[in-house]
């Protein structure tokens, strides 16, 4: 009998601690608050706070082919970080072979957001090359860092909740704190920035900074592993043979469920990315309304989620997590398309309380819709590979940044779109529509509807799956 057998129900007492899953959560509240302040700020800053686009027009897409570059090195180097330490070392095998590389990437992480807030202070055209080459260094250096905490905070889930109704719970408590962690940015930098004035962004991504200190504080103690999870993890590693980088690479690869989760999380995080990064400018030029107005709509958002999570939670415990996490996708992306239409603040509320329902159930069934397709693969190989597997993720993801980039780039340049201008054309206004709500859209229905095609992990061979996770003592 393998020696955690017997401990098998013990550990579903533990997992299902609420505690324990509120300073886990405490993690996704510090990923969701840097994937929004830099997916919405980062680039608003760098394309209209610095004047760039006075200098040279194609500043947009300089700044597009620089996210480029970016988005190569994140390819490269996420795979790596996740496989060199998807292994257990002498000093990890005592402190945890999560919780040590969440913290050496957690505060140099934060260092460099706020350094990305903070580039050289040069005029003219000379300005242009200095200030490219500092945010593609700063932004290379902060993805390298920030992609260690990433991995194994999310890394981390499978090992520490397992079996449905645990993933379920812990995946609505996480999402508790991204949707908090949504709200407090919003809030945030709404209350501190003014348009026009890039001293203020500074002031907020150091306020920012105070807030990711706190919740990295609280998360670390969250993501302590066991000395069961530190076997598990042990057991695995020592007892299959070792595969090199190529080939973890090419075996993911070759995961169809896996690659299915990922292609729809590839299709929410360009929609939420490209919404992110036009929100200043849709609540600035097409409303004609101050940012504040993002804060309300925001805990709009915010009381929506929290209200209806507890109604998809038993939704999906009744029509399953992949019929959960399909029709959460759809009808986020409907709620985008409504963005097309609005003329005033009280259409931007409704729209608000929308997106809030629409992305908290999509949401929930994240982390355990991933959680499953790593239990599928660390079957078929007899071993833990979920470090590695986030790495890909991310390296996956991260073109999310490039299509969004170019998407947003190539429209404003063809409508001549500056916004710096204090009165803008009918086609520079359409096309900060478009941005806002068609093609986040198009990207949610495409992914949802390849998802719900070919992903097949679920019903008897989800079972069949678990079953055989613990009977591996895995």
């Amino acid at each position: 009998m393998n020696p955690l057998e017997k401990d098998l129900k013990p550990s579903k007492v533990e997992d299902t601690n609420t505690k324990k899953m509120i300073m886990f959560s405490l993690g996704y509240f510090f990923n969701a608050f840097m994937i929004v302040a830099f997916n919405t700020y980062v680039w608003r800053y760098y394309e209209g706070e610095l004047g760039l686009i006075n200098i040279t027009a194609l500043w947009y897409i300089y700044l597009a082919i620089a996210n480029v570059i970016f988005t190569i090195w994140s390819m490269v180097t996420n795979p790596l970080i996740g496989y060199l330490t998807n292994k257990p070392m002498k000093w990890t095998r005592k402190r945890g072979f999560h919780s040590p590389w969440i913290i050496i990437g957690g505060v140099p992480t934060i260092i460099l957001f706020f350094l990305l807030f903070t580039p050289p202070i040069v005029m003219g055209i000379e300005s242009v090359l200095p200030i490219l080459i500092y945010y593609l260094v700063i932004s290379c250096l902060y993805d390298t860092v920030y992609s260690l905490f990433q991995i194994h905070s999310f890394g981390a889930f499978p090992a520490h909740f397992r079996g449905d109704l645990t993933r379920r719970k812990a995946g609505a408590i996480t999402q508790v704190f991204t949707f908090s962690a949504n709200f407090f940015v919003i809030m945030i930098w709404s209350q501190i920035i003014m348009p026009g004035d890039k001293t203020s962004f500074t002031i907020a991504a150091f306020v920012s900074t105070i807030c990711l200190a706190v919740s990295l504080v609280i998360f670390i103690p969250g993501s302590k592993e066991s000395d069961e999870i530190k076997e598990r993890f042990i057991i695995g590693y020592e007892a299959t043979e070792k595969m090199s980088f190529l080939s973890t690479l090419k075996m993911a690869i070759k995961q169809k469920n896996f690659m299915l989760v990922l292609i729809a999380y590839l299709s929410f995080m360009i929609a939420l990315g490209i919404t992110s990064m036009n929100a200043v400018s849709f609540v600035d030029d097409v409303l004609q309304e101050e940012q504040h107005i993002r804060t309300i709509g925001s805990l709009f958002m915010l009381c929506s989620s929290f209200l209806t999570m507890p109604l998809w939670i038993r939704v999906a415990k009744k029509i399953g997590h992949s019929r959960a996490f399909t029709i959460g996708l759809i009808f986020m992306g409907v709620s985008y398309l409504l963005y097309m239409f609005i003329v005033d603040v009280f259409g931007f509320y409704l729209v608000s309380i929308l997106n809030g329902i629409a992305f908290t159930m999509y949401l929930i069934m994240l982390s355990p819709i991933f959680a499953d397709s790593y239990d599928e693969i660390t079957v078929k190989t007899k071993k833990h590979h979920e470090t590695t597997l986030v790495g890909i993720r991310n390296s996956f993801i991260r073109i999310s940044l490039t299509i969004q980039s170019f998407i947003i780039a190539i429209i404003h340049t063809i409508t001549v779109y500056n916004p710096k201008d204090p009165i803008h054309s009918k086609e520079a206004l359409l096309g900060l529509r478009l941005i806002q709500g068609l093609f986040p859209f198009i990207f949610c229905l495409i992914g949802a509807l390849i998802f719900y095609k070919w992903f097949d992990m679920k019903g008897k061979k989800k079972q069949d799956i678990m079953k055989k996770l613990q009977e591996m003592g895995l």
